[in-house]
């Protein structure tokens, strides 16, 4: 039996799924919405269906809930003020920041020469040192939250609030929590022009974040501004490397980046589903979901429907519409780092271009996949790079 959140990413079996089971049962009981308009649909019903991967029955403290999982009326005053805090720092200022990170991660690899693995050498530090940037944590502990991260991904406090360490966040992971406590310590503290400082002195509706709130919410930004982020820029960079005719197009016409980056979200979207528990009794196509129930949104398998995508499972970059994929989600609950992320990945992407006059790939073809189930991202990239000649 096929199973769409399990399976490596199958793309006739999602096809088969939209064409005839359009919302499935998977073998672990969950839902299946596999088709576009349903996915969309459902992201803009955020009452009858809640963002959480949790298991059935697990019930996390309203102070410890991520903005993804917190329901109406709260996730709109909590999405404001991380907005208005990721507004006021304006993400712009990281392009300058990002740009000269990326031609000095560059600039390593070429001089060393020989073979090199682009996540672990180029892709990796840049998201984990631009989100460390943007909230004003010290860029050379990056190593330690990006580990902490990755623990959290891949452990079972997302799911089950716990692990073997113990109950919660805190709990679960008191080494991540410790150091996020003593940074909004230290802003309370001592003000600063960033992002963490703005965060938990925004007001909106009469009211600010607390200390638990704002801990929580930043081990969110953490964790998403590293791990999907990472998966983008991967994403593209394996495309270009595995597709010689496309890394010439953009070599000749830079401004055609930015639709490379929106069909790789298209494509090969960083996340493959979003997690949800239904609220309400309702139906879809026939199946009848109950509350309590989840419900897993298809998002790789929305982002190739036939039905609003021509030539579907094909990477093209002259699409019409190049934004019109659910990579980032839809609805209220969009993702909030949407424009960094495509501007970490647009960066990275000019700079391989203008640095890189050809790349080629160890393994042709190869995609080896990120062990996280959610997920979509190759492991590693390993390439020899040729420098461009110096303008």
């Amino acid at each position: 039996m096929f199973d769409p959140l399990t399976a490596d990413f199958d793309s006739e079996g999602l096809a088969r799924l939209r064409r005839h089971e359009p919302v499935s049962r998977t073998p672990s009981g969950s839902w299946f919405l596999a088709r576009f308009d349903d996915v969309l649909a459902a992201t803009r019903d955020p009452d009858s269906f809640i963002a959480s991967f949790r298991e059935p029955g697990v019930v996390v403290p309203e102070e410890e809930q991520l903005v993804n999982e917190i329901p109406r009326p709260r996730h709109g005053q909590i999405r404001r003020i991380i907005n208005s805090a990721i507004a006021a720092h304006r993400v712009s200022r990281i392009e300058p920041f990002c740009r000269d990170l990326c031609q000095g991660l560059l600039a390593d690899i070429l001089t060393r020469g020989g073979p090199s693995d682009l996540l672990a050498d180029y892709v990796m530090p840049v998201p984990n040192n631009v989100i460390a940037q943007l909230l004003g944590a010290p860029p050379e502990d990056f190593l330690l939250w990006a580990r902490w991260s990755d623990d959290v991904v891949q452990g079972s406090y997302p799911t089950q609030n716990r692990n073997e360490r113990g109950e919660g966040l805190a709990g679960a992971h008191p080494e991540f929590v410790a150091y996020v406590d003593a940074l909004v310590a230290s802003r309370r503290a001592t003000p600063c022009d960033d992002f963490i400082t703005r965060l938990i002195n925004t007001e909106v509706e009469g009211r600010r974040l607390t200390d638990v709130e704002a801990r929580t919410q930043l081990v969110f930004l953490f964790i998403s501004g590293n791990e999907t982020t990472r998966h983008l820029m991967a994403n593209v960079l394996w495309s270009l490397a595995n597709d010689p005719s496309l890394f010439a197009q953009l070599r000749e016409d830079r401004q055609l980046v930015p639709a490379a980056v929106e069909e790789s979200l298209r494509h090969d979207p960083p996340i493959r589903f979003l997690m949800r528990t239904c609220t309400v009794n309702t139906e879809w196509h026939g199946q009848h979901l109950c509350p309590h129930e989840k419900i897993a949104f298809g998002v790789a398998s929305a982002n190739r429907d036939e039905t609003h995508f021509e030539d579907a499972d094909r990477f093209r970059i002259d699409r019409p519409d190049p934004r019109g994929h659910l990579a980032f989600g839809g609805g209220p609950h969009v993702c909030p780092g949407a424009s960094l992320a495509r501007l970490e990945a647009r960066i990275a992407v000019e700079v391989f271009l203008d640095s890189v006059a050809s790349v080629i790939p160890v393994h042709p073809g190869r995609y080896d996949p990120v062990l996280v189930s959610w997920a979509h991202g190759p492991q590693t990239l390993e390439v020899e790079l040729v420098p461009a000649l110096p303008v």
